[in-house]
């Protein structure tokens, strides 16, 4: 059997905004963001004032490698996701919603009372 041999990298994290999708919505818009990798647990998601925050990190590779064995060659490094986004005022910031499922972040915030559009009736 032969060996393979690689030029053996460090494998140091690296920082990604993650990709988005964002749409508008009749009472609410909708974000989503694709951080493959992860689990639930990996994310964090914070409102502080108007800036909505997205982070996730991906376990280290290494914690899959099992005792004994050496690393010849490593491309699959940590990731680190994070983006930053400002909320305008005609988000009910007390209404955020977001759920994980198959490597997409969707996060729906839901539009204030004000922000949402009203039917007039005209009269005769």
């Amino acid at each position: 059997m032969a060996l393979i041999k690689q030029n053996q990298k460090r494998c140091e994290p690296q920082v990604i905004q993650p990709l988005v999708n964002i749409r508008e919505e009749e009472k609410e818009v909708i974000l989503e963001a694709e951080m493959v990798g992860l689990s639930k647990e990996d994310i964090s998601l914070e409102l502080k004032g108007n800036e909505l925050t997205l982070k996730g990190k991906t376990r280290r590779s290494d914690e899959d490698i099992p005792k004994g064995y050496t690393v010849i060659h490593r491309e699959r490094c940590p990731l680190e996701y994070m983006r930053t986004f400002i909320v305008g005022d005609d988000i009910d910031k007390s209404k955020v919603d977001a759920q994980y499922e198959n490597g997409v972040l969707r996060v729906k915030l839901a539009k204030s009372e004000q922000a949402q559009p009203k039917k007039i009736e005209i009269k005769e």
